[in-house]
């Protein structure tokens, strides 16, 4: 399970470290993907492996669909750790997200997303929110029984 916040940088090369008590989770790869709100999301790759084939289901024949299939495979790609515990992100992930120098991973359980400062602080504010918290959480039950 992926939790908590980090702030790295990415380098020149456009290689962002992951932090290290999330690398074994992606020992067997990983999948980034462009986000909602102009994030990434990166998944562990059998958890992606298992939104593919969902993906795969949607039918061509519908123009939704096909506009979902583009989402989750026209804006993902396949990565893996280097020997450092990086990962490098494509320019157009990277462009998508407007990551250039520090960029914050955040845990989301099953998977961890990526951001830009700047949207980062903005979403952390809105997040932080109790009486749009009080909201957000009166539709779900997240009780431990």
């Amino acid at each position: 399970m992926f939790l908590g916040q980090y702030k790295y940088t990415t380098d020149d090369k456009g290689r962002l470290t992951i932090p290290v008590r999330f690398r074994a989770a992606l020992a067997s790869g990983a999948y980034i993907q462009q986000g909602f709100e102009r994030n990434l999301i990166v998944y562990p790759a059998e958890v992606f492996e298992g939104i593919s084939r969902k993906a795969s289901n949607i039918s061509t024949t519908n123009a939704e669909g096909r506009a979902v299939r583009r989402l989750v495979f026209g804006a993902a790609t396949e990565v893996q750790l280097d020997s450092n515990g990086r990962v490098l992100l494509p320019d157009f992930l990277r462009s998508y997200a407007g990551l250039e120098g520090e960029a914050y991973i955040v845990g989301a359980g099953e998977y961890f997303e990526i951001w830009g400062i700047e949207d980062w602080e903005r979403e952390r504010a809105s997040i932080t929110d109790p009486q749009a918290n009080a909201r957000r959480f009166e539709g779900f039950d997240l009780s431990s029984g």
